[in-house]
């Protein structure tokens, strides 16, 4: 865990910063928390931490768009992710950390041209589309942190939008989070020395949560999108860059 006053001060302050992005966007936290969390940690430590730390990041949001949250879609994606994040879990307790987070960064990087190419297309997801979707979501957040963009894309291609998609995908990320938290305790990945960490995490995103739910109504969507994708990509190249130096 981490001991140096530094290295504490750099990670809260990333927790801050990226409770406001991901507090206008959807998603974005968890990317940039993993970036600044996995060369500290490594990858193994990084995602129990997060998903504990997610339950209050979420919370947090949760709170602030609660009245535009739409009940059906959270309930279907919540089934469809359900069996497939335990499957995810199980293996990312079982392969090395190395491949693993290659694939994470990967994954992270590949989720902006596969978010633009859902927005060219307009796709309308109907419920059936949210049950897999929900499936996909699940599966990722059990192999890896920072996959809000996946359900922020679903939600947006299921016709939601502005406030109904922030408050839709905190609600289901509480509930992901806290089973994930779960299960890496199950699995002995979450280990005691992770607990503080987690918490300080979370609470530092409160503040970040209340800014960001005032700038929600005031920046401009086109240059909210592209600062999102900007942060997104360059956390997905450290994680790739830090995992391969070793």
């Amino acid at each position: 865990m981490i001991t140096d006053p530094i290295h504490w001060v750099w990670v809260l302050g990333a927790a801050f910063a990226g409770s406001v992005v991901g507090g206008v966007g959807g998603f974005g936290t968890g990317v940039i928390l993993t970036a600044v969390l996995v060369p500290l940690l490594g990858v193994k430590a990084t995602v129990p931490v997060l998903a504990l730390a997610g339950v209050i990041i979420n919370a947090g949001r949760f709170w602030f768009y609660r009245a535009d949250i739409d009940w059906p879609a959270a309930l279907r994606v919540l089934v469809g992710a359900a069996p497939l994040l335990w499957l995810g879990t199980w293996l990312y307790a079982r392969l090395d950390a190395r491949p693993l987070g290659l694939a994470m960064g990967a994954l992270v990087v590949l989720s902006v041209p596969a978010r633009r190419w859902l927005r060219s297309r307009q796709w309308q997801i109907g419920p059936r589309g949210q049950l897999t979707g929900g499936a996909v979501f699940g599966l990722a957040n059990g192999l890896a942190s920072g996959m809000g963009v996946i359900l922020v894309s679903l939600l947006l291609g299921s016709g939601l939008s502005g406030t109904a998609v922030l408050a839709t995908d905190a609600f289901v990320s509480i509930l992901v989070d806290l089973t994930r938290a779960a299960l890496f305790g199950r699995f002995a990945l979450l280990e005691p020395a992770a607990l503080p960490l987690g918490l300080a995490i979370g609470l530092a995103t409160l503040p970040g949560s209340a800014l960001a739910a005032w700038l929600v109504r005031r920046m401009q969507a086109r240059l909210h999108r592209l600062l999102m994708e900007a942060l997104i990509l360059l956390g997905g190249v450290s994680i790739i860059a830090s995992v391969w130096r070793g």
